[in-house]
């Protein structure tokens, strides 16, 4: 995998919003059983309160999708909606169309962490509930994470439980994988970090190939 520039990364994501900014969320058909999801690719309303767009996420998954000829769900436009906490939501809906019409079997799902987090990434499981049906591919991700230097927090400090969309697809079809996969914003959104962040996107890229 050749090394990829933060400018390009963050330059194919801002494109991607401007052609996609009145939409209230885009699919990105692939050829294999992954979907990858970023629904923080925009700014949120949660509970009467609006939160920041996570850049680095929907930048991340835009990537992973073009290497690895994933499906990819992603949110464009806020409607005064958090479609990773409302229990029902147009982007929910779209994944379990998605799940039931092209046989997806893993949903894998991208936030941004803080920087102020002490971990450089966060895996959410629920306790192990929504890896269940096969905790050898996460513990693949999980060493080859740690393997590469980096920081790992299991479901710290966020689990990926109630009406997450990790949780939700994993609730509704229980034979599906899902994850959720925060990455600390220290990574994805400073230029100084290329190096480290060019090693993130190569683990990610040999481990979603792995799922197929």
């Amino acid at each position: 995998m050749k090394q990829v520039s933060f400018t390009k990364i963050n330059n194919d994501r801002k494109n991607f919003m401007k052609k996609n900014q009145h939409l209230n969320h885009v699919v990105i058909t692939g050829n294999n059983k992954v979907l990858l999801s970023a629904p923080h690719g925009v700014s949120q309303v949660r509970l009467g309160k609006l939160k920041f767009k996570e850049v680095g996420s929907l930048a991340t998954a835009l990537y992973l999708q073009k290497e690895t000829n994933s499906f990819l769900i992603a949110k464009t436009k806020n409607n005064n909606d958090d479609a990773n906490f409302d229990e029902k939501s147009e982007y929910k809906d779209t994944i379990y169309s998605l799940i039931e019409t092209k046989g997806i079997k893993y949903v894998i799902d991208f936030h941004g962490l803080a920087a102020k987090r002490d971990c450089d990434i966060n895996l959410g499981i629920f306790l192990g509930k929504n890896i269940e049906n096969n905790v050898r591919i996460f513990d693949l991700l999980n060493k080859s994470l740690q393997k590469e230097g980096f920081i790992v927090y299991i479901d710290q400090p966020f689990m990926a439980a109630s009406h997450t969309i990790s949780r939700s697809v994993k609730y509704k079809y229980p034979d599906l994988w899902s994850l959720q996969i925060e990455i600390n914003c220290k990574i994805t959104n400073n230029a100084y970090n290329i190096i480290k962040y060019n090693k993130l996107l190569r683990t990610l890229k040999h481990w979603l190939e792995s799922l197929n």
